[in-house]
Order: C-alpha cells, then sequence, then structure tokens
C-alpha cells in the first residue's frame, strides 16, 4: 500500500528556516510508517495523523541519541514534544484530508513532532508516537551530499536513551 502525505498540506506553516526538503523528505518515510500500520490486520478503524513542528528539542551538548552519529534528543524527559503548530489530517479513502477537529471518538492517532529550523542543521531527528500514551519511534535524518535521508529508526520502547 502506498499513502502520499503531500508538502502543500504543511508548506503554508513553514517558515523561511525550514527546509522544504527535509519537510518532503520526512512527510515521505513518515507515510510509509503509516501505510505499514494502517495495513496490518485488525487496523480497520479510522485514522489520523497529527502533525507539527516543535522548537523545542535539547541542546545537543545535554542529552543526544546516540545512533548513527548522534542527533538532539526530541524533548525533555521523554514526553512529547510540544508544538509550536499542528495540523489533523483524516485518512480516509487512500487519502489525507485536513480537519480543525476530529469527527468522533475511536479514531486512532499517528502524532508527529519534526523540528523546525531545518535549514540551519545537517541533522533532525524526528518523534512519532500511535495514540495518546502510545509506542513512539525516533526517525533519525541527516543531510549527505545535499540530500536529506533517513538514517536511523529506534523504537523508544526497547532503546534507552543515552
Amino acid at each position: 500500500m502506498s499513502i502520499s502525505l503531500p508538502l502543500e498540506l504543511v508548506e503554508a506553516h513553514l517558515t523561511p528556516d525550514d527546509d522544504p526538503e527535509f519537510w518532503q523528505t520526512a512527510l515521505s518515510v513518515l507515510a510509509d510508517e503509516f501505510a505499514t500500520v494502517v495495513a496490518k490486520p485488525g487496523s480497520e478503524k479510522d485514522w489520523a495523523m497529527r502533525i507539527g513542528a516543535c522548537s523545542h528539542w535539547r541542546r545537543p551538548h545535554q542529552e543526544r541519541w546516540t545512533v548513527a552519529g548522534g542527533f538532539a534528543w526530541p524533548s525533555e524527559n521523554r514526553k512529547f514534544p510540544k508544538l509550536d503548530w499542528s495540523m489533523t489530517l483524516l485518512y480516509r479513502d487512500g487519502e489525507f484530508l485536513p480537519v480543525l477537529k476530529l469527527p468522533g471518538k475511536g479514531i486512532r492517532l499517528f502524532q508527529v513532532a519534526i523540528p523546525s529550523r531545518t535549514r540551519q542543521h545537517k541533522q533532525a531527528a524526528v518523534r512519532a508516537r500511535w495514540g495518546s500514551n502510545g509506542e513512539s519511534v525516533l526517525f533519525g535524518f541527516r543531510c549527505i551530499t545535499a540530500k536529506w535521508r533517513c538514517v536511523a529508526v529506534s523504537d523508544l520502547r526497547s532503546s534507552a536513551k543515552s
């Protein structure tokens, strides 16, 4: 199953400090992650994705996720990062539709915090969480030879913060 998260859905929120190429790469990786989970048997419920930017990552010299050369740890005390802005996208009939709020109960939510100011940095850690208290995953990205790539994925349940 292939799902697309077009950059057009979020680009009105991006600032001149945000790298659109990073966002496009991150959205592509996150759409693949979303598609993998949604395609699992027993996942017939409605789904939504909340995407937002966060400028409150821990400074690199304080705490780091050390995989693949290291990344600033996304948020303090392993809590989900506070978002500067966010948008909610309802997933129906194979596409994402922007909504102001979730329509009703029973919708499963994939929350994503993407770092801001990515033009200034050559690396970024994206934090994603399934549900309000569910499984969290980190995605590590690096800009290598002027192209952003996902270089690491970590299940936070099984990895210790270094």
